[in-house]
């Protein structure tokens, strides 16, 4: 538990958390001044945010020269939908903090109680090394991305003459990013918590079953508590604290991949005249965009199998031996319980946190891509007719 505490900390500098952890009632509380924090955070948001607003037409003009009303309205949606996300960020953190340090507390009884047990049955403790290892790359790259980008922006924008207010505009989407990456890797950190204790409740399960060490109907009680927490506790808590974090980034996502296609279309097809550095850029920044889209994706999902192979594990206690004893009325409660409930991360209730919101963003980029294809067909089409229309009436002027 340790990974979560020193992300709790990092987080807690910058005040993207309102959750710390109390070394000496060894849980997970509130902050001090939490209000106020809050307070201080949301009134950044909201200043930057605006500002990303005001500046979003002026610094679109800087980036493309030739640029048409439909692309300037798209950046300023893109822009609109963005800074939503980083005032939810904070919003979140305030309100929905009570929710993140339940979960915490969860999985701090769960490790205190797998720690015991471990050494009735001469077992390993859950040493967390995933998390661990997880937590400290996830902190390191969203320091070196921000480090990247500041550098790549700054060089670009040396030479043109609005390259303070354009360089503050980089540094306020960058911070944001930060935000952004270090509270989906917090909510990454807890599901491979969330992971290994699973996988402890199997190799003691799997020992109790094979040894006899203990009693079942002594340990099967006991981890089934343990079960509860990480499949209903944390997954309710942890569900309402990100979902409606994730429901926005992926439809940022989803809004950016269809942007980055009609671009490159235009490249390709059109011969737009793009600046290469600023699209490598943008392919660097989207791409890093899809590691916090796939990332939460792919733990969910692996979760929720490591919960379904728990369930089915307890199937080593049904043998003759424990027949028409208490330990069998348990193990048939349990499977009766959990194996046909809903054991997933929600998004608010829109989705499910796992690999089908791959299929339905593959679908919605498409959708998204067709109907900005057709809007800057229109923009187009509009745009040559106008012009005929002015080249046929001057000539008519002119002649006698």
């Amino acid at each position: 538990m340790r990974c979560i505490r020193v992300q709790l900390a990092y987080m807690g500098r910058l005040g993207l958390t309102m959750v710390k952890y109390d070394s000496e009632k060894h849980t997970f509380n509130s902050v001090q001044n939490a209000r106020f924090k809050f307070s201080c955070l949301f009134a950044v948001a909201l200043i930057s945010s605006g500002y990303l607003i005001w500046r979003s037409p002026m610094d679109y003009s800087v980036y493309k020269f030739d640029s048409k009303i439909f692309d300037i309205t798209i950046f300023i949606i893109n822009t609109i939908i963005t800074n939503t996300i980083y005032i939810i960020l904070p919003l979140q953190c305030y309100c929905k903090h009570h929710q993140l340090a339940n979960s915490l507390n969860a999985l701090l009884i769960n490790d205190s109680i797998l720690r015991r047990l471990a050494l009735l049955v001469g077992k390993e403790p859950p040493c967390y090394t995933e998390a661990t290892y997880f937590s400290f790359i996830m902190r390191w790259d969203g320091i070196a991305c921000v480090s990247f980008f500041f550098c790549s922006y700054f060089m670009k924008n040396w030479v043109i003459d609005e390259f303070v207010h354009l360089q503050l505009s980089v540094c306020i989407y960058l911070a944001m990013d930060l935000a952004l990456g270090w509270t989906l890797g917090l909510c990454c950190v807890v599901m491979l918590v969330g992971i290994e204790q699973l996988s402890h409740i199997i190799d003691l399960l799997l020992k109790a079953s094979d040894e006899r060490a203990i009693a079942p109907e002594l340990i099967s009680p006991i981890l089934w508590d343990v079960y509860d927490r990480v499949t209903i506790h944390v997954r309710k808590d942890l569900s309402q604290y990100c979902g409606p974090i994730v429901v926005l980034f992926t439809s940022l996502f989803v809004l950016e991949c269809a942007i980055s296609l009609v671009d490159l279309g235009g490249l390709l097809y059109d011969g737009s005249d793009l600046d290469m550095s600023l699209i490598a850029v943008g392919a660097l920044w989207l791409l890093f965009d899809f590691k916090k889209f796939i990332v939460p994706l792919l733990l969910s999902e692996c979760l929720k199998q490591k919960v379904e192979e728990t369930a089915l594990c307890t199937r080593h206690f049904d043998d003759y031996r424990l027949q028409n004893t208490r330990a069998a009325k348990q193990i048939q409660n349990f499977l009766l319980k959990n194996l046909h409930q809903k054991k997933k991360f929600s998004a608010c209730g829109f989705f499910d946190i796992d690999n089908t919101v791959i299929y339905m963003v593959f679908s919605s980029i498409v959708t998204y891509l067709v109907i900005l294809i057709q809007f800057k067909q229109l923009e187009t089409d509009l745009t040559q007719a106008g012009d005929g229309y002015n080249v046929t009436s001057n000539v008519s002027t002119v002649q006698p």
